[in-house]
């Protein structure tokens, strides 16, 4: 088996998604830009102990989607907090908020390995938070949701903007569109790594665009005709960060859509800090 060097990205419906107004000129995430502020509310950080530690999104008033391996049952509930409403980490911007968590729910099936699959959770907030111009959620892909191969969707962090370089100061929110890549594409460039149906490829032909350590968590979103936004996917696990001929690889939305409302329609059943169902 060749040497795969894997970097697993580890910082780590109700309405439908409206991305805000503008457009920023600035550049990075690997090869975006800064996005200007309002123009993806339903971003959250993930903080433990004060830290940033993965991306998440908002997906209505108490509850957030992230990724499996951002919330180790290791972890304490005391620890995290989720803050919704900032654009410049630790800016802390009039409107933003900071919310405790009260409960992380991994999927069932995840095994601890992101390369496995079913890298995806549910983040409970300690109490409801009101929307507002800079904090909204965005609608999930339901079951069936296409996004063919050429797709151009949008990927959003504040992680790292190369390999082992850190987004500099002021910390503002990272943007970068990226194509879908057909699963059969995406099963040779990663072989003999499984890509599974659950999940969703994304990238440029050219590379430099993408994902990086720091982004974990967060959303993909993917545009309608009718130009609603819809989150397609999870940033879950990559090969480097937005190497040449290397799309991203992310858990795909509308495989879990079921899981997801069924917690967020039946909260309270969940005794445990972490539970695996």
């Amino acid at each position: 088996m060749a040497e795969m060097r894997l970097l697993l990205v580890l910082l780590m419906l109700p309405f439908l998604g409206e991305r805000g107004s503008g457009f920023s000129p600035e550049a990075r995430i690997v090869g975006g830009t800064a996005a200007v502020p309002r123009q993806w509310p339903w971003q959250v950080s993930l903080r433990d102990r004060g830290q940033h530690v993965c991306g998440g999104s908002l997906i209505s008033h108490q509850w957030v989607l992230t990724a499996a391996h951002c919330v180790s049952s290791s972890a304490s509930l005391k620890d995290l907090r989720v803050q919704l409403g900032e654009a410049a980490l630790y800016s802390r911007p009039r409107g933003s908020i900071s919310v405790a968590v009260v409960r992380a729910i991994q999927h069932p099936s995840f095994t601890g390995d992101a390369l496995q699959g079913s890298d995806v959770a549910l983040v409970k907030l300690a109490r409801p938070v009101p929307f507002s111009s800079t904090i909204r959620p965005i609608a999930l892909a339901p079951p069936g949701s296409e996004f063919p191969a050429g797709s151009l969707c949008w990927v959003t962090g504040w992680g790292d903007v190369q390999q082992d370089v850190a987004l500099s100061e002021p910390l503002r929110l990272q943007e970068v569109d990226v194509r879908v890549v057909g699963l059969d594409s995406c099963r040779k460039l990663y072989y003999p790594e499984p890509i599974t149906k659950n999940m969703l490829c994304a990238g440029d032909v050219q590379g430099q665009k993408g994902f990086c350590e720091g982004d974990s968590g967060g959303p993909l979103v993917c545009q309608l005709r009718d130009r609603r936004w819809v989150q397609a996917a999870v940033v879950s696990f990559s090969r480097g960060c937005a190497e040449p001929g290397l799309p991203g690889v992310y858990a795909r939305v509308s495989s879990y859509w079921a899981w997801i409302q069924r917690h967020l329609l039946l909260p309270g059943h969940f005794r445990r800090n972490f539970s695996r169902g």
